[in-house]
């Protein structure tokens, strides 16, 4: 494999081997290049499937504030395009770490699993059964109220198989894990389709 390259501070030459937006040694914004720098290198977290979100919400905020624009309005352009594309990697990284979904396609992809893609059908009868039964209950609700019960329940779901791929990734059973990523897409996009509920 080829050597990792360090990431070298223009402003004091100062080089380290894993990413950061800001100099460890003088603090200057760090030029956009991220290497081989993982979501949880981003926001400076251990990589793991099973996050507390509360964690990830605090170092987001954290960061969030260090890159706000108004803190660099006295900056050169170099260092405002570097901000710039820092924010925007900032988002992605927390955008997919938040999403129980996101998060496990990702968590498959850095352990090299394909997971996800078009050629990849549901297997699982019984799940196909499931959307299409609360499919219904969505189209058949005239009140918020009755929605709000269907996004409970799903969201009780959403959790328990989160739990089960947590378990899973933990001991690197990729193929008992793909089906429940699978039932994880299914479960969020009807999720989606509750969020998107208006009364007819």
């Amino acid at each position: 494999a080829a050597a990792v390259q360090p990431h070298v501070c223009q402003n004091c030459n100062a080089s380290s081997e894993t990413f950061a937006f800001f100099c460890r040694s003088c603090g200057a914004v760090m030029d956009a290049d991220y290497g081989i720098a993982t979501h949880f290198d981003v926001l400076g977290l251990e990589p793991r499937y099973a996050l507390d979100l509360d964690g990830v919400d605090k170092a987001y905020k954290d960061l969030q504030k260090q890159l706000h624009p108004d803190r660099h309005a006295q900056a050169g352009e170099r260092d405002k395009a570097a901000v710039e594309a820092h924010a925007a990697r900032l988002n992605e990284a927390v955008a997919t770490l938040r999403s129980p979904l996101r998060r496990a396609g990702y968590w498959m992809e850095l352990h090299g699993v394909r997971i996800l893609e078009d050629d990849q059908r549901m297997q699982d009868a019984e799940m196909m059964m499931e959307v299409m039964e609360v499919s219904e209950q969505i189209e058949d609700a005239s009140t918020q109220v009755e929605i709000d019960e269907l996004v409970r329940h799903n969201n009780e779901k959403i959790a328990g198989v989160e739990a089960s791929v947590a378990e899973l990734f933990s001991r690197e059973d990729w193929a008992a894990a793909r089906p429940l990523v699978e039932k994880l897409q299914m479960l969020t996009r009807l999720g989606e389709r509750m969020n998107e509920w208006t009364p007819s």
